[in-house]
């Protein structure tokens, strides 16, 4: 493709770039809040919140709120050692197995609450900016494909849902591909992946990205227990103080998974079935929102297509991605409600493929496969610009 050679015009694609970003922080920027609004806090969790939230915080008009509120709440509690945060969490084990984002907030704000606040509301945009830098030094901003790659991932809807909502699915996806392009330094690699799990637990399906020695040398099996320990250990002994300190619950979200592909079609039936009822009596708005959400799904089944038709077992980016085929298939009714679950879910899946496709795929070939798996994947621009 092209090479894209002045200045100014990348300067001009920089700033088109970061202006979906810009607007959501000055959507939801007070000069008496800050940037609180990126955590969505919830009327009906108000009375049960931590005493520094309801103290601090500002309330959204939503009667629930969305899932960064209980993520927020573990940054002022990461020792799981207040009995207050049992009941200021919806679901206390599920919640707080995902750590790692809480924690950096906490030591990031020195311990003072209102620091701790609202550096977790804006950890997002920080690793947001990371994955730009990553892609410049690694990728380069040349010409045009590696300009469509930049805005397929930075514009995606699981991008900008997880900015837009300080949620943990961005920045467990960011070290994903910062292990990625770690130069083959196998603990480097093995390091960044095992944070991850411990900013989200599902990305023990990318574990498979960590590079390898070929072959059962004795080498290759003494750098396998070492990446596994790195992988598996931290994540596996927060799990157990998480069972030792918080009463038992349900483990798992309430209805995230179910039989394969059910969640999946179960989901376009629905959708095709109200749009086919709404006709031509709805608002544009609504047909526009339940458009994307049939054709979000689609691009996501053209991601996973792509990643089982193109097998290349020796590619960390494609293993990266892969396990989060079968989560697609496995995601249940309550994960299909709305893209901004679905999509932020199986970001990995969508970072896979782009990356995927940048590397292998030119000419027609490349057009094809980038306007089917993200042609769907720009739903955010509806949900909240609109």
């Amino acid at each position: 493709m092209k090479k894209i050679q002045k200045p100014l015009i990348t300067i001009g694609l920089l700033i088109i770039l970061c202006f979906l970003p810009a607007c959501i922080l000055f959507r939801h920027y007070t000069a008496e809040d800050g940037f609180l609004g990126l955590i969505y806090f919830g009327q009906n969790f108000q009375s049960a919140a931590l005493p520094e939230v309801k103290e601090i915080a500002p309330v959204t008009s939503s009667q629930w709120g969305y899932d960064g509120q209980f993520y927020s709440q573990l940054a002022l509690r990461p020792t799981l050692s207040d009995e207050a945060l049992v009941h200021a969490l919806d679901n206390p084990p599920y919640r707080a197995r995902r750590i790692g984002l809480p924690l950096l907030a906490f030591c990031l704000g020195l311990g003072k609450p209102a620091w701790i606040l609202q550096i977790y509301a804006l950890l997002n945009v920080v690793f947001w900016l990371v994955l730009l830098a990553t892609l410049y030094r690694f990728v380069g901003f040349k010409c045009v494909r590696d300009w469509l790659l930049v805005f397929a991932l930075l514009w995606t809807t699981g991008t900008l849902t997880s900015v837009e909502r300080s949620l943990p699915d961005l920045p467990a996806a960011v070290l994903g591909v910062l292990a990625l392009y770690s130069n083959n330094n196998w603990i480097m690699a093995a390091s960044l992946l095992g944070v991850s799990g411990l900013v989200k637990e599902t990305s023990i399906l990318s574990y498979a990205a960590i590079p390898l020695k070929n072959g059962l040398s004795r080498v290759a099996l003494k750098r396998l227990i070492v990446s596994a320990l790195i992988l598996f250990l931290p994540l596996a002994l927060w799990l157990i103080y998480v069972h030792l300190r918080l009463p038992s619950g349900t483990e798992m979200g309430i209805g995230n998974f179910d039989l394969p592909f059910f969640g999946i079609m179960l989901k376009l039936w629905n959708d095709i079935h109200m749009l086919v009822n709404m006709g031509l009596s709805a608002s544009m708005l609504d047909l526009a929102k339940l458009f994307s959400e049939i054709l979000c799904p689609l691009s996501l089944i053209v991601q996973a297509v792509y990643l089982l038709l193109n097998p290349r077992y020796k590619s960390a980016t494609w293993r990266y991605g892969i396990g989060f085929v079968i989560l697609l298939a496995l995601l249940g009714e309550s994960v299909w409600v709305e893209q901004l679950a679905y999509c932020r879910a199986l970001l990995p899946l969508t970072f896979s493929f782009n990356l995927l496709i940048h590397e292998h795929n030119y000419g027609y070939k490349y057009w094809v496969w980038y306007l089917l798996g993200n042609g769907g994947m720009c739903g955010m621009l509806i949900y909240a610009f609109i």
